[in-house]
């Protein structure tokens, strides 16, 4: 069972103090280390854990931006690096780039080595699976997310997956990391298009957990220049949040408020050939499933109202891009593909109120009817 806990915490041969947040994968403990200007002690952190050799993965992006900077402080620990890298953006998240990534490990990393997964959820997941597949899961896995979105999404939970040709997340491992380092100093370097993209995961929680953080979020400065006090407030409690959602769901198969919008959100994102980021598809996704749940009696016409404002208001896209019933075809024909898909249909995980965790709706109850109509209204 996922277990939660949060305090300050001084940490060994590092001499500060920070938030350390933990939860656990069967049996397996993760610490979540989240504060401001800490990257710097990554190397020390690391040795702590006494690996033989470390094998770091990044993009070619990260890699000239953080990617350099972490090896050299885990090299001044006496510790042997071999740094790799793949192109960035969506199509990489494919199972051709793991294997890759694998091959290019061989001959460096024994059994008793590392892999340090540096960048957005893209590298974590690759990272992730790799380091899972390298020698039957004897690496040690460790998560440095340099995006709002992967600090509370993919770097939170034990879950690294790809794409399939047919859709998001096909195929992949349950694989936690030993520990996962948020320097909230590297989100402050952020387009505002990133920070919006992660403060959608932040919403999503808001909206069924924790209404005063929706409120506080959308208090938040319109050019979404967040200073150090903001971000480690958003980041602290979308974590909370989403371990609290994990408690007794450690795979992430069943609580609710994690899939929120996220049934149509990943098909509108896969669609799109990904040129919506993630949370710009998720709030795309939230918005049409509102209406959804509407038409089907379970959420009032007052909260679809509130949901289209927030988003609205954060700036996100209203309409999915060159729409057309052809696009919306292929949403309602790759739901088959869907990785949450059971002898039931695919589930639509539905707000019957805002602020109160959604319920699961099968697919073979709902019309395609009603699904191309929630569609046409994000059209």
């Amino acid at each position: 069972m996922a277990e939660i806990k949060s305090r300050p915490e001084r940490m060994i041969n590092i001499g500060r103090e920070m938030a350390v947040k933990k939860f656990c994968f069967n049996g397996r403990e993760t610490e979540v280390i989240i504060d401001h200007d800490i990257l710097s002690d990554i190397g020390k952190k690391i040795a702590a854990y006494d690996p033989y050799r470390i094998v770091i993965v990044t993009d070619t992006n990260v890699r000239k931006s953080y990617g350099e900077f972490i090896k050299k402080s885990i090299e001044e620990q006496g510790i042997e690096c071999l740094l790799l890298d793949f192109d960035p953006g969506e199509a990489q998240k494919a199972r051709e780039i793991k294997d890759k990534i694998l091959d290019q490990m061989l001959g460096f990393a024994t059994a008793d080595s590392g892999v340090v997964a540096v960048g957005g959820g893209i590298v974590l997941d690759v990272a992730g699976y790799a380091a899972c597949e390298y020698f039957r899961e004897k690496l040690q896995f460790f998560a440095v997310p340099t995006t709002l979105m992967a600090a509370h999404d993919a770097a939170i939970g034990a879950k690294n997956a790809v794409n399939s040709r047919f859709a998001k997340h096909s195929f992949g491992v349950y694989y936690p990391p030993k520990f996962v380092f948020v320097d909230v100093k590297t989100l402050q370097s952020l387009s505002q298009r990133e920070i919006r993209n992660g403060l959608v995961e932040s919403v999503k929680h808001a909206m069924a957990q924790d209404l005063d953080f929706l409120e506080y979020l959308l208090a938040l400065p319109s050019d979404l220049k967040l200073s150090e006090e903001e971000l480690l407030k958003i980041v602290n409690r979308t974590i909370d949040l989403k371990l609290e959602c994990m408690k007794g769901d450690e795979y992430e198969m069943f609580n609710p408020v994690l899939h929120l919008g996220h049934t149509l959100g990943h098909q509108i994102e896969f669609h799109s050939d990904f040129t919506l980021t993630h949370g710009e598809a998720l709030s795309l996704g939230i918005r049409a499933e509102a209406v959804l749940a509407n038409k089907l009696g379970m959420l009032s016409s007052e909260d679809v109202a509130c949901v289209f404002s927030v988003f609205n208001r954060m700036g996100t896209p209203s309409k999915i891009p060159n729409a057309s019933n052809e696009l919306f075809d292929k949403i309602i024909e790759g739901l088959k593909y869907d990785n949450k898909r059971t002898r039931d249909g695919t589930p639509f995980f539905l707000l019957k109120k805002l602020g109160v965790p959604p319920v699961a709706v099968y697919e073979k109850t709902i019309s395609k009817e009603s699904i191309l109509q929630c569609l046409t209204v994000v059209s």
